[in-house]
């Protein structure tokens, strides 16, 4: 998804989470993980084009799903159920709560709001496919080859 509508659904949870819990510390762990959780998408940004960070070629390769490989090594729903259990067997303070309400949110937006394949956002998938772009994006919808 784009960084803006990223802002705009954290920006809302955020928002949401605030009016429920009347806490400023979630409220705000939740924005900030909810948007920076992408920062994971420089990996592939400085494998495919070194470390020279040119911010418009950035965003535009990683909108054309235009990485030959995909690591993604925040994006999984692996490191999801991990972390679920962590909630759940201990007791979750606000910020760790805000992480993972944001953490989830995200992940489910950016798997059915991208042209993922089903298993893309599985960091096992992506691995036994050797992080293969081609077998995780849906993009012939874009036009591509």
């Amino acid at each position: 998804m784009k960084l803006q509508s990223h802002i705009i659904i954290s920006f809302s949870v955020s928002a949401f989470l605030y009016f429920i819990f009347r806490s400023y510390i979630l409220s705000l762990s939740s924005f900030i993980v909810g948007i920076f959780i992408d920062l994971d998408h420089f990996f592939e940004y400085f494998y495919h084009c070194g470390f020279e960070l040119n911010v418009k070629k950035f965003f535009k390769l990683a909108e054309e799903y235009a990485y030959k490989k995909t690591f993604l090594l925040l994006h999984s729903w692996e490191l999801f159920l991990i972390f679920s259990a962590l909630i759940f067997f201990s007791s979750a303070n606000e910020i760790l709560f805000g992480v993972y309400v944001a953490y989830t949110i995200h992940l489910l937006f950016d798997q059915f709001g991208n042209l993922s394949k089903p298993l893309s956002y599985s960091f096992i998938y992506r691995w036994k496919n050797k992080f293969s772009a081609e077998k995780l994006w849906r993009t012939d919808l874009l036009g591509c080859k």
